[in-house]
């Protein structure tokens, strides 16, 4: 395993103890916010930096490079790549369809006043703007790297 992680692990746990001391020592609406990042950068630095000793011991190093190799290959491996591909350009057609209801949901809330969405509305419409332009932009990178 790469001393990456390690560090990565205690940059979190470091993020981690930043927060919590500025939760504990705010009294305002953010308070419950940098509790839940001092939990999620905490545990999550601890996960790593086990992970790390966990597969670095002697006795496990077998075990990893047998698994280090079977990732290499699966990431390689053509059909698994096209799926890759296929499953993403089909969760962006899913997201982007989801989007678009939401915008005229939204849409129809706010003008019957159940809600406010004003902000909401065009937050979405931007963000759907957004990522058919960025679609379209990696594509003709894609294609231009490719060709």
């Amino acid at each position: 395993m790469k001393k990456n992680n390690l560090y990565i692990g205690l940059l979190y746990m470091a993020l981690g103890a930043v927060c919590l001391g500025l939760a504990l020592n705010t009294v305002n609406s953010l308070g419950s916010l940098l509790f839940g990042f001092s939990g999620g950068g905490l545990i999550n630095g601890l996960y790593l930096i086990w992970r790390y000793f966990y597969w670095t011991s002697p006795k496990r190093k077998a075990v990893y490079e047998a698994r280090l190799e079977e990732e290499q290959i699966n990431l390689k491996d053509e059909f698994k790549e096209s799926l890759r591909n296929r499953s993403g350009r089909i969760a962006y057609i899913i997201t982007f369809l989801v989007i678009a209801l939401s915008i005229v949901i939204f849409s129809i809330m706010g003008s019957l006043g159940i809600l406010d969405t004003k902000m909401l509305v065009l937050y979405l419409f931007i963000l759907w703007i957004f990522m058919y332009i960025i679609g379209i932009i990696i594509y003709r990178i894609l294609m231009k790297k490719y060709q």
